[in-house]
């Protein structure tokens, strides 16, 4: 089994952007929600997952997170996207995730 995911909190704000980018962004090869609704379709309850309700999870999130700022510690909007992710992010999705976030990192430094 791999290392458990993390984001952490005062990462928060970079890890929303590079999920909505990888998730909106159709040339992006980053993440693959169909493929992920397929599982979901296969191991989850309920059927009939699509890419589409893993875009209005996150859209949601983002939403209240941009909109209720004050209402969400840095802690609190991180659980949130990791909750996301581990519905939504398949493992090798995730390691390429991974890699965006640090390159946003760096050229932030």
């Amino acid at each position: 089994m791999g290392r458990k995911r993390v984001i952490a909190p005062e990462e928060a704000s970079l890890w929303l952007g590079v999920l909505l980018d990888a998730a909106f962004d159709p040339t992006s090869t980053a993440l693959d929600l169909k493929r992920s609704a397929d599982v979901l379709n296969l191991t989850g309850p309920g059927r009939g997952w699509q890419a589409r309700h893993g875009q209005a999870e996150l859209l949601a999130i983002a939403s209240d997170l941009t909109q209720y700022p004050h209402d969400y510690s840095d802690t609190q909007r991180a659980e949130l996207l990791l909750a996301w992710a581990e519905r939504w992010i398949q493992a090798d999705d995730w390691q390429r995730l991974q890699g965006r976030v640090r390159k946003r990192r760096q050229r932030a430094a």
